[in-house]
């Protein structure tokens, strides 16, 4: 199911296209919906700032596809025995993005994010503490390749690489340390500490009202960092159809599944909490899982006048099925809005 699923839902998306005219993106459908990123190109020598934001919440926790309850994983003779479990993360990110298309078919994109993220302990003696981080995440630079024009769809390829900007030292304090600040575990981290390749492919096409896309791509680390361990490989597709309501105003409906590793090595200051069984976030076989999204979003593209070429847009997806390396806080909802002009 896992890293076949996405490839499945590509597969789906190509068979059934029909075929138009000849696509453009000067529509209100002409971008994907806003969480699918690097899912368009430009015309040589056009410009395109974004700007997104992503709320995403967090509550309980799951093993495999099945809740479990905050008591049982903290449970001293249940069957996980941690002495702490996480019951609540909220992540943010603002990011920033510019594009520029030096050639026909080429287009260069930069992501600058920002993220900010807090999360609920509750411990087996009934107490209950807060942790928090924040700061630049990982800054991304890629190339997006025209590869194929054929009537109203088009192919692009994209080879990307994160760098890694984000801060793999986060602290905060706990009741446990004293009132001093130590070593956050991994999912608080706000960046990966390696350089990530991120290959993909993106297809897209119209036809009179309707549009519709489908989208490959991962993130594949390399190396170690200089902490000593590896966030796991993310692979993912989504495929999307849209339809335009009006000249300005369009409607989608997106399907999108995500599958990512475990981590790979160890933080040697988190390594005697994982030998403690101290709480699932620092146990590095339990930071896995697969994730599916059902989305709903819609697109404003303003047409003329001085903010012509300005579009706002927003998506919310709804996961419709999770799998995960557990106890893992499970995800509730992604909200993500923003706006984009190009010129």
């Amino acid at each position: 199911m896992k890293r076949s699923l996405f490839l499945s839902l590509v597969f789906l998306a190509f068979s059934v296209a029909p075929a138009s005219a000849q696509w453009t993106s000067a529509r209100p459908d002409g971008h994907a919906p806003l969480g699918v990123m690097g899912d368009h190109t430009h015309e040589r020598g056009e410009f395109m700032f974004s700007y997104r934001y992503m709320h995403m919440p967090m509550a309980g926790s799951r093993d495999g596809t099945e809740k479990i309850d905050d008591l049982d994983i903290v449970a001293a003779s249940g069957a996980y025995g941690f002495t702490v479990t996480p019951t609540e993360m909220t992540m943010q990110m603002h990011m920033f993005g510019l594009m520029f298309a030096p050639l026909s078919d080429v287009t260069l994109m930069l992501m600058v994010p920002l993220v900010e993220s807090n999360m609920d302990h509750f411990t087996r003696a009934g107490g209950t503490f807060t942790t928090e981080s924040g700061g630049l995440g990982d800054v991304k630079l890629s190339a997006l390749w025209t590869f194929a024009r054929f009537g109203d769809q088009q192919a692009h390829a994209t080879l990307g690489v994160s760098f890694p900007t984000g801060s793999i030292e986060e602290e905060d304090a706990n009741p446990m340390s004293m009132g001093n600040e130590v070593q956050l575990p991994y999912p608080m981290q706000v960046g990966s500490g390696t350089f990530d390749l991120m290959p993909g492919v993106t297809w897209l096409g119209q036809a009179g009202m309707w549009s519709y896309g489908a989208q490959a791509n991962a993130v594949l680390r390399l190396g170690e960092n200089s902490r000593d361990w590896t966030l796991g490989n993310v692979y993912q597709g989504t495929v999307w159809g849209a339809r335009m309501v009006n000249r300005n105003l369009s409607a989608s409906l997106r399907l999108n599944a995500r599958n990512w590793g475990d981590v790979d090595g160890q933080d040697a200051d988190l390594a005697m909490a994982e030998a403690d069984n101290f709480v699932p976030t620092v146990m590095t076989d339990l930071r896995g899982g697969t994730r599916v999204e059902a989305g709903l979003g819609i697109n404003y593209y303003i047409r003329g006048g001085l903010l012509s070429g300005l579009r706002f847009a927003v998506e919310g997806l709804l996961p419709i099925y999770q799998d995960l390396d557990g106890p893992q806080l499970e995800t509730d909802l992604v909200v993500i809005g923003g706006l984009q002009y190009a010129f």
